[in-house]
Formats: structure tokens, C-alpha cells, sequence
């Protein structure tokens, strides 16, 4: 059974991941980024334990390192010079960091994206799709489906494969490639087949004959609610401070974080062309909004686990 911020409903799922994914591609400044990234890296391992771990550090700071390195060699805007090439592309500090920049936001968008496919199941996806568009809904569930099913089903394939023919040969490559391009074969007939005896049972319920009937088991509760006014808040802060370009930062010709300044000390940094003005008073309540959007799965299922043990003591 779902628990935390997977029991509610499906709208306020849908909701909070468009929000965190739209602010994140948005925001190019330093702190909604590593907010953004932060609060995506601790819901993942949330949500998937020792697994996440393994895919950050196999995959995630890899993509992050790559980015940033190739966006450093191929681009040369920016003003602080790292290294001086003869035909002008010089290397430069601006390029490298916004190479890291772009780099944190793929990586982010992913990390939510993973997310996403944790808490948002195919019974979810059903029902927020399926009265306004079923046809769509119906071909989203099935590729969900079917994906992990020929995963599963090419496993069993090659396994059967190996009990039959288990032999010296076998550790040879090309060998081992005939047996891949086997398994693909029959994993591609039983596919077929699958999908015509898939086919025959829609129509044998009538499907697409008349208008469907829906039944769904998600309630929009009080604390749906709750949580939904809480984003729509924090939603709306963060987009007027976009909308008056607050949080602003700039990589190009050099680095310039929060354009304008209504109270305390510019810090300029000669060196390294940088500039840093201080956030106003709005950009402060609005970083704390977007703190609050992004980690608000986890301070949901951070107070159901203090009830949860609360509740256990008194046993």
C-alpha cells in the first residue's frame, strides 16, 4: 500500500512534478538550481534506497562532468581567459560555467524524471488522461506496460537460450551476438503475437463500441487539498518573481547574479568578471517558497513517519 506523498491523489502527483520540472528548466541561478537538485537527489534515494545511490554516481555526476566539459571545449564566449589557443577560441571560465549549469539541469530534470516514474504509476496516469483523452491514456499505459514486460520476457528468452547451448563456444563474441540477435528474434514474434491476442480481447470487451463507463479509487481528500493550495501559492510567488525577472543570473559575457540591487553590498570579483548583487527582499521569500515546493514530498513523508512512530510508542 502507498504511503506519504504516493498516496495522494493523482492530480496533486501530476501537479507538483510539472511545477518543479518547469521552475527547474526556467531558473539558470545558482541556488534554485542546487535547491532544485538537492531536493530531487534526496527523493530519489528516498524513493529508491541504495539503487539511487548507485545510479547518481554511475550515471547522474558522469552526465553532470560531461556536460560541463564539453560545453567548455566547444564554446569560447566569456571573458575570463583559462587558456590561450592561436586561433582565438580561447578557453574561458564563463563557458565552464555554464556548461555546469546546463549539466545541472539536465541532471536535475532526469533526477524528477525518475522520480516521476516511482510515485506517478500507470493507474495514475490512467485516471488524470483518461476522461479527456482515453485514447492517449490507453497508449501511455500499455507502453508502461510493455516495457518492463520485454525486459522481463528477453531475460527468460536468454536464460533458456544458455540452459540449451552451454558450451566453450559460447564466451566467443560472435557466438554470443548470433544468440543476442536469436533472442531478439523470438522476443519480437512473441511481441507480435502478444499484440494480436491483446487486440482480440479489447474488441471481445467491446472496446471503442460504445461510451465507456470509468471507475476510479482516488478521492480527492482534505489533505489533497491542503497540499494543492500549498503549490498554487508557492507556484504563483515563484512565476511573478520569473515574470519580473527576479532571481536573475548570466553567464554571458560574464557572470552576473541578481541584476538589481535595492539594499546591502555588490561584491565584485576582478579576477574571475563576476558579479554578485544582492537578492531583494521578494527573491528571499521567493527562494523560500521554492524550498518549500521542492521539498514537499519529503516533509510529507517525514511527518507521516513521525506520526507513524508516535502512534507505535503508544502501543
Amino acid at each position: 500500500m502507498a504511503t506519504g506523498f504516493k498516496s495522494y491523489h493523482p492530480w496533486v502527483n501530476v501537479m507538483f512534478f510539472i511545477s518543479v520540472i518547469t521552475f527547474g528548466m526556467l531558473f539558470l541561478h545558482p541556488v534554485c538550481l542546487f535547491v532544485s537538485f538537492f531536493a530531487s537527489v534526496c527523493l530519489d534515494i528516498r524513493l529508491k534506497g541504495k539503487k539511487a545511490v548507485k545510479e547518481i554516481f554511475t550515471f547522474i555526476l558522469p552526465m553532470l562532468i560531461f556536460v560541463t566539459l564539453i560545453n567548455g571545449i566547444f564554446n569560447h564566449y566569456g571573458m575570463t581567459v583559462l587558456y590561450e589557443i592561436s586561433n582565438g577560441n580561447n578557453i574561458t571560465l564563463e563557458a565552464y560555467i555554464y556548461g555546469f549549469v546546463l549539466g545541472l539541469t539536465v541532471v536535475t530534470t532526469m533526477l524528477w524524471f525518475f522520480c516521476f516514474n516511482e510515485i506517478v504509476t500507470a493507474d495514475k496516469i490512467m485516471f488524470v488522461l483518461g476522461k479527456g483523452i482515453p485514447k492517449l491514456a490507453l497508449v501511455v499505459t500499455m507502453a508502461l506496460r510493455f516495457v518492463p514486460l520485454y525486459r522481463r520476457k528477453y531475460t527468460e528468452i536468454s536464460q533458456a537460450q544458455k540452459g540449451f547451448m552451454q558450451s566453450d563456444d559460447d564466451k566467443k563474441l560472435l557466438n554470443r551476438i548470433r544468440n543476442a540477435v536469436k533472442s531478439v528474434s523470438i522476443l519480437v514474434t512473441w511481441a507480435l503475437e502478444n499484440a494480436i491476442e491483446t487486440s482480440d480481447s479489447m474488441r471481445a470487451r467491446s472496446y471503442g463500441e460504445n461510451k465507456r463507463s470509468y471507475y476510479s479509487r482516488f478521492r480527492f481528500t482534505k489533505s489533497d487539498g491542503i497540499v494543492m493550495i500549498t503549490m498554487i501559492i508557492a507556484d504563483i510567488v515563484v512565476a511573478v518573481c520569473k515574470f519580473k525577472n527576479g532571481l536573475y543570473a548570466s553567464y554571458n559575457p560574464y557572470i552576473l547574479i541578481n541584476s538589481r540591487k535595492d539594499f546591502g553590498i555588490t561584491y565584485i570579483i576582478k579576477e574571475i568578471n563576476t558579479v554578485i548583487n544582492p537578492l531583494t527582499a521578494f527573491e528571499i521569500i521567493t527562494v523560500v517558497f521554492y524550498i518549500l515546493l521542492c521539498f514537499l514530498p519529503l516533509i510529507i513523508d517525514l511527518k507521516e513517519e513521525l506520526n507513524w512512530r508516535r502512534l507505535k510508542s503508544k502501543i
